[in-house]
């Protein structure tokens, strides 16, 4: 009698707490995404990474221009090839995106801002990130990957990003080129990169 009430019970707990999985996974609102074309001013708005309190509207983010190199030339450009093993031993190569930020009208001055760090490429199947030694050679007046601009002024942006031999190849990146990630909530916004 007391294994049938204890297999009663997992049973009924099993089926009320796949009720309310479905209860709580019907209604969500998913991200509607949204992509632009490389050179396209795009308007940051109300949109987010994670919390609606980041307040990045007034902010616009355009993509200048995008490049696969390899990591040793991507150094020597900066006179910098003592710093290849900084890289990690898989970072073959860097995916360059120039981008230009500007700040048409946060009045936030520099209490909110944008956070490159959030900032990813996304292909069909690989996410890249930023390369931070590589970030901080190509953009030494940076104070760091977050910052604020003051209103009506922009700023150009080298974006480096790390492409691991395990993650892709560079023939599926130029193939079919990631895409930049702006914002994830209540729209994803992504722009091309070639």
């Amino acid at each position: 009698m007391k294994k049938k009430i204890i297999i009663l019970s997992i049973l009924v707990f099993a089926i009320l707490w796949g009720v309310r999985f479905d209860a709580v996974n019907r209604n969500v609102d998913r991200a509607e995404t949204i992509l632009y074309p490389k050179g396209e001013i795009v308007p940051v708005g109300e949109d987010y990474f994670d919390y609606a309190s980041e307040h990045m509207e007034g902010y616009t983010v355009q993509v200048l221009g995008a490049e696969l190199i390899t990591a040793e030339d991507f150094l020597e450009r900066y006179d910098a090839l003592d710093r290849l093993p900084d890289l990690g031993w898989y970072t073959e190569y860097i995916y360059a995106v120039r981008v230009s930020i500007g700040n048409e009208d946060n009045p936030y001055g520099e209490e909110k801002g944008i956070s490159l760090m959030q900032y990813q490429l996304l292909g069909p199947n690989y996410i890249l990130s930023i390369e931070d030694v590589c970030f901080s050679l190509a953009n030494p007046t940076m104070p760091g990957l977050s910052f604020a601009l003051r209103q009506n002024t922009s700023k150009e942006i080298l974006l480096p990003y790390a492409v691991m031999n395990w993650e892709t190849s560079c023939e599926h990146i130029l193939k079919d080129p990631p895409r930049l990630q702006i914002t994830q909530y209540p729209h994803q916004k992504l722009l091309e990169t070639a």
